[in-house]
């Protein structure tokens, strides 16, 4: 798998393949990847924590999850997924377009009262869905149920999954809260935008200051925004991301380290030495030559 699967910002690839749009990844940090970039896409995610720790980022938010919880995402909403470290978190990825549960019906009840405001963010409920509630009793048993039927497969098995969908999106609309604030960041759309030029451009020379100005806002402005809106500097997310496609480069090509730290848009081969070595504990070399053991 390569390295766009793990850290594509906007995710389309396996989500809305022909047919049936429900799919359950089992996903593994830091086993799989060292952690989910923020990313976002236009169908509802569900994380189900199966065993270890973490913390899934929402919007700007922090959510501390550990087995059992689970974690609504919306439609179009800004995540992370980050494990605690040295603990292996495991969890199931359920991704479904809520298209699958529209009705044509005119002035539909459900498309009123819970498809529409998921789509737009304003149902509101509490997250993560933690054990030992009747609201998670109801969501586990709904996921549970639609996973046993995508395991089988048997003759009218999507039937299932959309009923119980429907269990499930009734269970957040009866334990809604309307102090619970989904609403997206006003921020939102700016850092979205600066996250598909990093994705792009990753390797160019990139500056704060040029950053800023694709989005009209001033260095001071955009500086804060970030920090709050991902919890990190600019200049740290920049250089984590090319450590961690450096990381991977590694381990799939054969290019020389200094061929690579060129690729990540590192200034020098020193430099990426230093910071890689800071980020992974070893060396780009001995980072290599252990992953190919």
């Amino acid at each position: 798998m390569d390295l766009e699967k793990y850290s594509q910002y906007k995710e389309t690839l396996l989500h809305e393949q022909p047919g049936f749009a429900y799919n359950t990844y089992l996903c593994t940090i830091p086993q799989d990847f060292d952690r989910v970039d923020p990313h976002w896409h236009d169908q509802m995610e569900i994380i189900y924590v199966k065993k270890g720790s973490g913390v899934v980022t929402a919007g700007s938010r922090k959510y501390p999850v550990q087995a059992g919880s689970i974690m609504p995402i919306l439609p179009g909403e800004l995540h992370a997924i980050d494990g605690t470290p040295n603990v292996r978190m495991e969890y199931e990825n359920i991704i479904f377009s809520l298209k699958l549960l529209d009705n044509q019906v005119d002035n539909d009840w459900a498309e009123r009262y819970v498809l529409t405001p998921l789509r737009k963010g304003t149902l509101r409920f509490p997250r993560p869905i933690h054990t030992g509630t009747i609201f998670h009793d109801e969501v586990s048993a709904a996921l549970d149920a639609a996973d046993k039927a995508c395991d089988k497969k048997q003759d009218g098995y999507s039937l299932i999954v959309r009923s119980n969908l429907y269990l499930l999106l009734y269970s957040l609309y009866t334990h809604r809260n309307n102090r619970e604030n989904l609403s997206p960041s006003p921020y939102e759309d700016a850092i979205k935008q600066v996250l598909i030029y990093v994705k792009t451009h990753f390797a160019e020379p990139l500056t704060v200051r040029n950053v800023a100005k694709r989005i009209d806002y001033s260095d001071a402005h955009f500086m804060r925004i970030f920090k709050k809106e991902l919890g990190v500097t600019f200049v740290e997310y920049l250089t984590d991301y090319r450590l961690r496609y450096a990381s991977y480069l590694l381990k799939e090509d054969t290019d020389t380290v200094s061929e690579i730290a060129a690729k990540c848009g590192f200034e020098s081969a020193s430099y990426f030495t230093r910071c890689f070595k800071s980020k992974y504990g070893v060396s780009p070399k001995v980072y290599r030559q252990r992953k190919q053991d």
